[in-house]
């Protein structure tokens, strides 16, 4: 951080005194899972006239992250690239968070009065599951319903959840396609790891109308896995998967 910056805020800070803050940032902990974007927010109104001080502490480490005036923003070698305090309401927002992001995030919100807050966050490693769609034997196609079931394996955190997404032909896109699902949530296995299982129910009359049907497994804002079957597959021994 600049001491030009740093020296500028001693003065304010010894007269103005703090306030309690426990009302400036959201309670902890909070959490983010690893990879995505997480922002934190301030629980007051930021006036044009405020300095905004973010900063960073856990066991080790102790770093100023940015600080916002009315002349604009300065951020932290370290995080360039990857913090950024909004200069409308002074929320950081951490880009594509690392593990070690885990720690206290304290904030100094200097103008008429000082405020200060802590907020802690947790960051969650992170494994995406992986996704299988087995076909169905061609005899399925003699019953009323067939029943596809996705298998999700190897992930961590149980958030993970799975949802099906089923794609029309062109031919029917004015028709409708009824279809059930079922879904389980995680199971940790022995490995430590967990695994999910999702079934999707749909009239064998309805085929015709399907394009395609993809098992998607969602957590948080990441990045969606996919794995899919082509109208063509559902009774084959082939699927086409998506990262």
């Amino acid at each position: 951080m600049d001491l030009f910056i740093l020296k500028s805020l001693v003065f304010p800070l010894c007269f103005l005194g703090h306030s309690a803050g426990k009302n400036v940032l959201p309670a902890s902990p909070l959490e983010a899972y690893l990879g995505e974007n997480k922002t934190l927010n301030i629980l007051v109104e930021k006036e044009k006239s405020d300095i905004i001080i973010w900063k960073f502490k856990n066991e080790t480490t102790f770093l100023y992250i940015a600080t916002l005036q009315p002349s604009g923003l300065t951020v932290n070698d370290r995080y360039k690239g990857r913090a950024f305090v909004d200069s409308a309401n002074g929320y950081l927002t951490l880009i594509s968070v690392k593990l070690e992001d885990t720690g206290n995030y304290t904030i100094s919100i200097v103008g008429t009065q000082t405020l200060t807050g802590q907020v802690e966050l947790h960051i969650i490693d992170v494994l995406p599951p992986i996704l299988e769609l087995p076909p169905l034997i061609s005899e399925n196609r003699q019953k009323e319903h067939i029943t596809l079931t996705c298998l999700a394996n190897q992930g961590y955190p149980s958030e993970w959840d799975l949802h099906w997404h089923i794609s029309i032909h062109p031919t029917y896109i004015n028709s409708s396609v009824k279809w059930e699902e079922e879904w389980n949530p995680g199971i940790l296995q022995d490995d430590k790891f967990c695994s999910w299982r999702s079934s999707l129910k749909i009239a064998v009359v309805d085929l015709q109308k399907i394009n395609s049907v993809t098992c998607i497994a969602h957590l948080g804002s990441l990045a969606p896995v996919r794995v899919k079957l082509k109208a063509e597959q559902i009774f084959k021994n082939q699927t086409v998967s998506e990262g």
